[in-house]
């Protein structure tokens, strides 16, 4: 199967320009492959559906704290009660 950034470069630039319309970004997909996002307040949806669009299907989807990072609020989530203290990440990989 296809890596995502064996693609095109038309490709990916596509690809990335549709997340920042979605005001999602990239996250560090640590050597997988896969493109790692992450998932602006509300957009998982869109998200997912704006991704098969392009040809890249929805792999797994993983919420975890932040820690010392600091995204700007749009991409905090609620993790156990407590606001804005997690990031969501959608990981996709071309069909």
């Amino acid at each position: 199967m296809q890596s995502f950034y064996e693609l095109t470069y038309e490709k990916r630039f596509e690809v990335y320009r549709a997340l920042d319309a979605l005001q999602c970004e990239t996250h560090n997909a640590g050597g997988s492959g896969c493109l790692s996002v992450a998932v602006a307040k509300g957009k998982f949806g869109e998200l997912q559906q704006t991704m098969k669009n392009l040809g890249l299907f929805f792999v797994e989807l993983y919420k975890f704290p932040l820690g010392t990072d600091t995204p700007p609020m749009h991409l905090r989530h609620e993790s156990y009660g407590f606001p804005d203290s997690a990031w969501l990440i959608a990981t996709f990989k071309p069909y």
